[in-house]
């Protein structure tokens, strides 16, 4: 349940503030950066067990376990498959960027929690891993490696000293990136099937969903330029 709130609280979200992050983008960016910042407190220091369980459960544990962040990328991504857009998708649309920049800020944030525990050991004693997390934070990493390029070219600044070939297969990485992204909750949930069967099931509803609408609008694009050239 707190999956599928999480996922329309991070919708609802840049619904109401797409207006503002087109016109303040670098307040937004020093937000997020500031609230990413706090919640790595939060957990490293102990914080987490001063404040009520409920806030935890119901709110924090929405920035943590990287609900809001998984929600932010497919909210970019599904921008990316529509083909008839409406008032509210481009809206959505003319802020995908900063969007982008957000995911990729929140994503940074939450591997720094758990990365502390995770990466030393990886990259110093693998074998003492259990398997598991052995994949889960191997998955990580290559994530990391795709994330950082299509974060850093996502700023306009960026993108308008390149060429746009350049650019696009840059951003290319986001399929593979975004399909990692599922790929490895899989890998976490396995642990325990039965209490992650919610999640299991919402999660490859919207990810099956999404690669449909990918090769719908690929077909149609296929169709349009054959027509196009006949």
């Amino acid at each position: 349940m707190n999956l599928i709130i999480g996922i329309a609280v991070t919708v609802i979200f840049y619904i109401l503030a797409a207006d503002a992050i087109k016109k303040h983008p670098g307040a937004f960016y020093l937000g997020i950066y500031v609230w990413c910042g706090a919640v790595v407190l939060y957990y490293n220091y102990g914080y987490v067990q001063k404040f009520p369980e409920w806030f935890n459960v119901y709110f924090m544990d929405m920035f943590v376990r990287g609900i809001f962040t998984t929600a932010t990328f497919m909210v970019v991504m599904y921008l990316g498959v529509i083909t008839k857009h409406n008032k509210l998708s481009r809206k959505l649309m003319s802020v995908r960027g900063e969007i982008s920049i957000i995911g990729s800020l929140l994503t940074l944030s939450h591997n720094v929690v758990f990365g502390v525990h995770y990466f030393p050991m990886l990259l110093t004693n693998p074998k003492a891993m259990p398997t598991r997390e052995l994949i889960a934070s191997s998955i990580t990493l290559c994530l990391l490696a795709m994330l950082i390029p299509l974060f850093i070219t996502s700023f306009k600044v960026v993108r308008r000293k390149m060429s746009g070939k350049t650019w696009k297969k840059i951003q290319r990485m986001a399929y593979p990136f975004f399909i990692g992204i599922y790929v490895h909750i899989m890998v976490l949930y396995s642990a325990d099937v039965k209490s992650h069967m919610t999640g299991i099931i919402v999660y490859s509803v919207v990810y099956v969903s999404y690669v449909v609408l990918r090769l719908r609008k690929a077909a149609l694009k296929s169709r349009k330029l054959k027509t196009a050239a006949a």
